[in-house]
Order: structure tokens, then sequence, then C-alpha cells
């Protein structure tokens, strides 16, 4: 046994000081001659058991050091989870030690070829574990041909392999990484098989694809689940972006790695039941963000339940230091559960612990004490980790003045780190430790060799699964596809209250009035998952000028109660999110860019909103503000000054009153309001608000509405609003506005385009009112000119011999040359610099709120600063819809299939 310096973490904060050099590097060395138990396919065996060995099997990963063409050392993108580097291999050791019998399992499963290897994990029973394979790589064929990545399982007390979906067909139809025991037998993995999400799109009469991340990089993986025959293979979770490493908690919930790419650049930690209901923001979402930030790599769980995993930059570094997370009282490096709006007064990283004493660089700098690569915790009551460790070692070169030299490698002692100039790292040498966290000792298993590296470690002891959660969901609503949002309250914004009258006032009818109150109308808003260049190769441009925000799909309506809850149904098993609008349509909160999901029959609940960026814990269950609604303060009695039959129990919010008594809300593709809630023996009802599509023109055309007319008729889980510039929003500035006599003689054309023309009536060049021309005529860009000059600034113009050009005014300064000397026209004058005329947008992408310019002439009028009255010629129902095409991102188009060719 070699005794190395370790310790028992006791700080917080990750070390930073100096420390000595390991006294036994040097040993450490020696035991390289001495061969290795990885390599081959059986060794060893035969020995009594150590009493300090482990005494059960252990299995590893065991990788070729990863170099680029010249040989230099080249550490592999760890997000990039379907990227192939063959040579490894699995292993599996009878017991933790260095000439125990090692059986290579991989070499089992292809006669020839190099395959890939990852995730392993064991079952509780100790008996089975899975892994992801991909077979060897097949000579000239594509990349999107070559083989998927494939679960696997080995049974140690059968020593059987074999691939859990066994059919080829099935096998290769996506990549599937990542796999997990569940309590109930079933696997969790992270695949891109999307089978829910594919089946929706053939729902809405599109080709059955697996949609790319946001992040551009293939096509997400999100969390599946099947039985451990490869059989019922369902989608648990509906990102847009990727999720991976799935790991079941203690408590039995899933926790999962997720990517927030909407408009984000954001990983962080989430959980959710294991059939994917209560998907919940978990931990690390302000301070897992950033590119540079450090990352817990293939974590683990230790026995007393922290996170576990080896802390590294996510490129640069092939191995890092070890680290735990304190992830059950923290929701971020220096957040407590119980904060509120404050951070704690800890160290910035109170809830990470680093496991060495000894201080490992992850900067870059030559980390003296060396580095790890990967660990895995053992379940025996002992507080040791099996680690993967490699000491820190220097390259000394070949001394050119000695024959026969050759360069060698050194310990990272004082004495060779002071050598100038500086000595280069060397490569490391890896081998396979039990480290002791309580007695500062560490035991060689697989003495160090060159030229590989470890990956992946696990310890097949058995342990005390996790209790399975089971969900309570409403079977009615799971057969239609159906679940339920809750939110308490839309005021509470990181448990304050955003409203100026205060929640009591709000609800209370003979205190406000509909009119009063801000909130009326939740906007639920579907992403569109964008299909593969295969599939479809559409030009960017259909994005109009809000590429960040991608396509979008309303699903529809429900109002808001005055209490500021809403309890509505949603369509299951799709990424949605949430905007809150004002009476006239409008969005008047942020964009919400965090995809939300219900599973079939599910409720799920929040308390409320937050700020964009707020460090204030939102989204875990048992985190952050309580919620500014406390309902109803008795149980039998309305709230105050409402309808009499809408009595409360304690604690409902106004949404779930409504709900038991009523029914929960279904959305409308149109905005409609009823006042269900005053008391008429206190006050008149409030006036009913109707914004609906079939109202827009005299002469509905289904071809100019962006919604079905069975979905204007009666809601449904399939229903979508899909919004189109050209189609839906170009026939309103075309739609005929005559002004007409008793007699039928015409008085006023005031048809958009009549005015808003470069061409007047008779065909003779104008200058369009306004300076805005809201024709489809065409121009050098891919969009129709009303779109152009509406939304980007544009260039006053004016006519010059019949033709429409620029106006050019003086700016002020003066054409210079080379030299920056004035230059002179023929009459000796200095030569003006002419520049265009900018005439500001009407409209911003950034929504209708931002949309001022528009909106403004459409409903007030200064005959000082406005020379038409725009007043009633837009009508409410055309003006909602322009707002909520502005309020997602005034795209282009909204449906890729749709894009013109």
């Amino acid at each position: 046994m070699t005794r190395l310096p370790l310790y028992r973490p006791r700080a917080r904060r990750l070390p930073d000081r100096a420390a000595p050099i390991f006294a036994s590097a040097l040993a450490v060395l020696t035991l390289t001659a001495c061969g290795g138990g990885g390599g081959g396919g059986v060794s060893g065996g035969g020995q009594a058991p150590d009493p300090v060995v482990v005494d059960l099997p252990i299995a590893y990963i065991e990788r070729p050091l990863p170099r680029d063409d010249a040989g230099e050392l080249l550490p592999p993108d760890p997000f990039r989870r379907d990227e192939f580097n063959p040579g490894a291999q699995l292993f599996i050791k009878e017991r933790a030690t260095d000439d125990a019998l090692t059986t290579n399992i991989s070499a089992r499963a292809f006669a020839e070829g190099e395959v890939d290897v990852k995730d392993l994990s064991a079952h509780p029973d100790g008996d089975r574990l899975l892994f992801a394979m991909r077979a060897p790589e097949i000579e000239d064929l594509d990349e999107d041909e070559q083989p998927k990545w494939n679960i696997w399982e080995y049974n140690l007390e059968l020593d059987t392999l074999r691939r859990v979906i066994d059919s080829d067909i099935v096998a290769e139809q996506a990549d599937d990484i990542n796999p997990r025991y569940l309590p109930d037998g079933r696997i969790v993995f992270a695949s891109t098989r999307q089978v829910r999400s594919r089946a929706i799109l053939l729902d809405d009469d599109k080709a059955q694809y697996a949609a790319e991340s946001e992040s551009g990089d293939g096509p997400a993986f999100v969390l599946h689940s099947m039985n451990d025959d490869g059989s019922d293979i369902r989608q648990l979770s509906y990102n847009q972006s990727h999720e991976w490493d799935p790991l079941l908690l203690n408590s039995g919930r899933l926790l999962f790695t997720r990517a927030d790419n909407y408009n984000n650049n954001r990983v962080s930690y989430y959980t959710a039941r294991p059939d994917g209901t209560d998907l919940r923001l978990h931990y690390g979402y302000n301070t897992r963000l950033e590119d540079e930030t450090p990352w817990l790599f293939n974590p683990e769980l230790m026995p007393d339940g922290r996170l576990v995993g080896i802390y590294k930059p996510r490129e640069n570094l092939l191995g890092g230091d070890m680290l735990a997370i304190n992830h059950s009282d923290y929701v971020e490096d220096n957040r407590s559960v119980d904060s509120l709006n404050e951070e704690d007064t800890e160290a910035d990283t109170a809830a990470l612990d680093t496991l060495t004493v000894l201080p490992v660089m992850i900067d870059g700098s030559v980390s003296r004490h060396g580095e790890f690569s990967a660990l895995a915790p053992l379940n025996d009551g002992t507080n040791r980790l099996l680690v993967s460790w490699s000491q820190c070692r220097l390259t000394e070169p070949a001394d050119p003045q000695e024959a026969g030299s050759t360069e060698r490698y050194l310990p990272c002692t004082e004495e060779n780190l002071a050598v100038e100039p500086a000595l280069e790292p060397a490569p490391p040498v890896y081998g396979l430790w039990l480290y002791n966290l309580d007695d500062n000792l560490q035991q060689p298993v697989i003495v160090p060799r060159e030229d590989v590296y470890y990956t992946d470690l696990i310890t097949l002891e058995p342990r005390a699964p996790a209790p399975y959660l089971a969900s309570e969901v409403d079977a009615d609503l799971a057969e239609e596809g159906l679940g339920v949002l809750h939110i308490r309250s839309v005021y509470d914004i990181d448990g304050e209250d955003s409203s100026a009258q205060g929640l009591s006032a709000l609800r209370d009818p003979a205190q406000t009035t509909a009119a009063e109150r801000p909130a009326r109308f939740l906007r639920l808003v579907k992403a569109v998952s964008l299909p593969p260049d295969d599939i479809l190769n559409f030009p960017g441009s259909a994005f109009g000028f809000s590429g960040a925000q991608r396509f979008k799909e309303i699903l529809g309506y429900v109002p808001i109660e005055p209490d500021g809850s809403v309890k509505t149904l949603v369509p299951a098993d799709v990424a949605f999110t949430v905007s809150v609008v004002d009476a006239s349509g409008q969005r008047i909160s942020d964009r919400h860019e965090h995809w939300l999901q219900v599973r079939p029959g599910e409720t799920f609940q929040c308390k409320g909103c937050h700020e964009d960026g707020s460090p204030v814990p939102h989204g875990r269950a048992n985190a952050g503000p309580a919620s500014i609604n406390t309902g109803a303060e008795t149980t039998g009695q309305p709230f105050p000054n409402t309808e009499p039959a809408l009595f409360a129990d304690m604690g409902e919010t106004m949404a779930e009153v409504y709900a038991r008594i009523a029914g929960v809300r279904t959305p409308s593709v149109d905005i409609e309001f009823t006042d269900d809630w005053t008391d008429p023996s206190v006050r008149a009802k409030d006036p009913d608000i109707s914004y609906r599509y079939a109202d827009i023109y005299a002469a509905p055309d289904p071809a100019k509405l962006p919604a079905t007319e069975l979905c204007q008729q009666r809601w449904s889980a399939a229903c979508r609003t899909v919004i189109h510039y050209p189609q839906h929003i170009q026939p309103l500035w075309d739609e005929p506005r005559l002004e007409l006599a008793e007699d039928g003689s015409l008085l006023a054309d005031n048809t958009c385009t009549s005015c808003h023309n470069t061409v007047d009536t008779d065909g003779l060049v104008q200058i369009p009112a306004g300076q805005l021309d809201l024709t489809a005529s065409e121009n050098n860009t891919p969009h129709i000119t009303s779109y152009r000059k509406l939304l980007a600034t544009h260039f006053e113009q004016e006519v010059v011999e019949g033709v429409l050009q620029d106006v050019l005014i003086e700016s002020g300064e003066f054409e210079r040359d080379e030299e920056d000397e004035l230059i002179l026209d023929a009459e000796g004058n200095p030569i003006p610099i002419l520049v265009r005329v900018p005439v500001s947008r009407l409209m911003s992408s950034a929504g209708a709120r931002f949309s001022g310019g528009f909106f403004n002439r459409m409903n007030r009028f200064d005959q000082e600063d406005a020379t038409f009255d725009h007043r009633g010629l837009l009508n409410a129902h055309e003006q909602k819809l322009i707002a909520e095409w502005l309020d997602i991102g005034a795209q282009y188009y909204n449906d890729p299939f749709d894009v013109p060719d």
C-alpha cells in the first residue's frame, strides 16, 4: 500500500494555497514497470483476498490518450454526446486489486474493429451493469449511415452480454446513451429518438423527424425510458436542446443535466419523477451558465446524497479535480434552499466541496498534485472512492550535447518546476486507486500505465434501491393528450407582489374592476421543432428579423383570474411557454424563455413568475420565497363580493375554486372574457371581451386566418395558431377599407396600400404616405417590401424626374484625401459628404409593447403631429392578430414546411 497525503475536506472553498509535493510520487513511478490490470482479455487471479482490498467486482472503461494527427494531446469535447472515439474497452475485475481476474467485456461484442464505450451504471443488486456502445466504423459510409450508439447490458452471474434493444432496425433508429436502472425495472436513457414528439409531428401533418437542438449541433438528446427487453419506449422530456446524464436520487427523483438554449447558453441540473412528470429546475441555473464555467462530469451519488464527479473546464483539460456538490441544501453554488433575496454569507462556492487536500489546478497551469479523470463512490460504509489519477510529470528534453540522450519524464518537484527554461508538462500516466477520505490512504488497483486513461468507473456491490415515485394523473385527460397548468399568481415576481393594488384588492370586485387589472389573459406558446437539413433545408430568412426567437405557434388563450391565478388545460408532451397579456391582447410580461412541459394527465403547479437573470431561486418546489397568493382565508365561503356559487376551500386560489366547481378552463384560439366572479348584487358585471379571427374580415377567407375553422369553434390539444407574415399579416394591408356614402358612392378609399404605395391610382410614382410602403412588392431582399419597411430602419425618399430616390442631405463633413486634406471641386470649394435620412421603424420584433409607433397611430390622433386619422381603420380583432404576431417574434414564417422553395 502506498501512503499519499490525502484528507477529509472540511473547508468549503476550493483550495488555492500551495502545498508540498507528494512525497511518494517516485514510488508510484516505480510500479509502472510491473505491468497493469488493463489491456488483455484475462489476467491474474488465484490469491487470497487482501483484507483492505475491496472484495467486490469493479468495472471501468480504458481508452488510449486522445491525440490529434500530430500526436498532440487533444481532449475530447464532453458535451458532444454522440461523438465517436474508437479504441475504448470495457473491463471487469472480480475485485479491486491489480492481480484480480480481469475480463474484456466489450471485446465480445464484435469480431473486428474498434468500438467506443461509455456511460457505465450498475444495478442496485450489483449483478448487472448497463453501458452505451457504438459499433466499429464502416468503411466508405457517410457519417449519417454509420452505426448508432446502443444500450447494452452485461450480467455478471450469467456472464452474458446483450444489446437491450434486440432489433437492428429499432436499435439503429437513433443514438441511445446514458442508461440507468429505474426502481420499477425499466431503464431510463438519453436518446435522439424523440418517439412521442415524432408522433405529434405526424398528427400535425408534418414529416416525422428528430428535431434539431437549439444549439445547432444535431438532433436533441432528451430523456426516454423502456422495458429491460427494449420494448415500450416512451419519451419523458420535451426540451428543445440536449438532456443527458440521468441519475436516480435517494428520493426516487431523476436528476439530469439540461441545456437551456432558448435565447440562452446555460447548462444546469433539473429533476423529474421517473415518468417525466413534475419536471423542475434543481441546481446551478445562475452559477453553471457560461462556457468557461467548470462543470461536474460523469456525476454520481455519494452515500450521503451529494453529487460527486470530475470538476474541470468543458473542453481544454483531460483531467480535473474531484468535487462534491451539496445539491440538497443549495440551489446555486452560493445560494441555499432557504435563501430568499440575498446571497448566502458563506463563500461564493458554499455548496462545493473539493475532495483533495492538495490543490488540483484546472486553470491550465501545471497541477503539481496530479489530476483525476474518473471516480466512483463505494457504498460499503468505508468512505472511499475508486479513482483514476495521474501524478504530475514534466518532460526533460534530450541533451543535444550528449550522445544517445533521450527525453525523460520527471516528477513535479519544486526543483524540477524551477528549471529555466520551464519544463513542459509530460503526458499524464493514469492508474486506478482506492482513495480513502477518512485516513488519507491511497491504494493502487491498477498501476499507472503510459498512453491510457479511464473515463468511467463503477463498483458492483448491492445497495439499497431508491423508492419508486408513482405519479397521480387524470386518466381522462391523459386519454385526450392533455395536462393541467396551475399558476398561483402571475403577479408573483420572485416572491414579491408586482401589482399596484395588491392581491386582496385585485380579487375583490368591489375594489377593482376587470379593466383595472393589468393581467387579463395567459397566452400559451408552443415551440416549433426544426427539421434536419436532409428533411428540409429552408433559408434562414424565413425567421425574418427574429432568428433568436425561431418559429413559434400559439396554442391558445385563457383568462387570468382576478387574483392572478390560472388553471388551464394544456397539450401534453409538447414544449411550451407562457406570456401574460393585457385586455388588448398585447404581452405585458417579459418573454418566458424556458420550455415547460406536462405529461398526459399531469397537473403542474408553479408559484408565479421571475425576473430574467434573477438570483432568487425559482422552479424548485422546496426553494425560494413562499407564494404571495395564500388563497382563500376560510372554507365554504366565496371570496369577498364574488359570486356566491363559487365558494372556496381554505388556501385555494381563484383558479382552483373555478376549476373545482365549473371545470378546468379550456384555452381558446381567440381571446374571450366573461365576468364569472362579480356578484351582481354588489355591482354590474364587467363587460365581455371577444377578439375573434372570424371577425377580422367582412367576408372571412380561411386562407387568411392563422387558425382552422374547427379550432375556432372548439379547442383541442391539436390546435395551433400559425402566423405567416405574407399569408396572414400582409392581407390586412391589402384589405379594402372603403368609406361609402348612403347612396353607395365612394367617399374615400382607406385601404392601407392605396396610400402607403409608391404608385398612385393613376399609375404615377408617388412618395408613399408616411414614407411607408405597405405593398407586397418584391425588392432586393428575401422579404416583401412591407415587412422590411415596418421592421427595419429605412430611408426617406423623394420623387426626382418621376423616379423615387433616397433623400440626401449634407452631413456637415467634407471629403478628404488619404493625407486628410480637403478635396475641392472645380470651383475650389470643399465637397460635402451627403448622407441618407433614416425613417424610424414602426414595429419591433421585441413585441407589441415595443411597437408603439404603429399602435399609437392606430388608436390616437394628434392634429399637431399627424396628418391623417387612422383610428377605426384597423378593428380590435385585427390589432390583436398583429400584436400576437409581434409578441412571438415577428417571424416571416412560423412553419418551416410552409416556407416556399
